[in-house]
């Protein structure tokens, strides 16, 4: 079978043709760039909460605006946007609410300090994975949806990454040291290994 047979086939059955003639499935390909593209957005916050204990201020500001262009640009296109019920648009209000309420409710030790910053560490962790799927979502596969199969698999994926990223902040004075975090203009975080930055900082 020539190429032209080859590709032929391949557009038959839904696959992509590889360099090796080997093909590869669309869906595995569609899967796994969504995958990839939510780890890119969930490790560094993953990664900043288990090295400093907390979610970075310009992390959240990104998850905003994101979200709220996301929102902005389906609303004033709504002939042409998604049709995506009441939970969708309530996950893209979600960094506004809490914006709001961190302007309300003093900053101290107390409970509902405690409690804005647990919301402001998940809304970091849980929802610019979530933006960023939505976002791979429409901006390269249309509107068509995952399969069950897909959603556990990037759930699984992401989840997988968030979790290591958060052990390798945690275990950060393993592998880097504290000129590390320093020529990168990052604070030196607590229990860092002290050190020059090495040839990765």
């Amino acid at each position: 079978m020539d190429d032209d047979d080859t590709r032929s086939a391949d557009a038959s059955t839904g696959r992509a043709p590889s360099p090796g003639g080997v093909a590869v499935s669309q869906v595995v390909l569609k899967t796994a760039v969504i995958a990839g593209g939510g780890a890119l957005a969930v490790w560094e916050p993953a990664f900043t909460l288990g090295a400093y204990n907390v979610i970075f201020y310009y992390q959240m500001l990104t998850l905003w605006a994101v979200s709220t262009a996301v929102m902005l640009t389906a609303l004033l296109m709504r002939e042409r946007g998604p049709r995506h019920g009441w939970a969708y648009w309530t996950c893209l209000a979600l960094p506004t609410v809490w914006l709001v309420i961190a302007a309300v409710v003093p900053r101290s030790h107390s409970w509902t300090g405690q409690a804005l910053f647990l919301a402001g560490g998940v809304f970091s962790v849980v929802g610019t994975p979530l933006l960023a799927w939505v976002l791979l979502q429409l901006l390269l596969f249309g509107e068509s949806e995952l399969s069950a199969r897909q959603r556990r698999t990037v759930i699984f994926v992401l989840v997988a990454i968030g979790g290591l990223a958060y052990m390798l902040g945690k275990l950060n004075h393993v592998f880097l040291t504290c000129g590390d975090f320093d020529i990168s203009g990052n604070s030196v975080p607590s229990g860092c290994r002290p050190g020059h930055a090495s040839p990765i900082g």
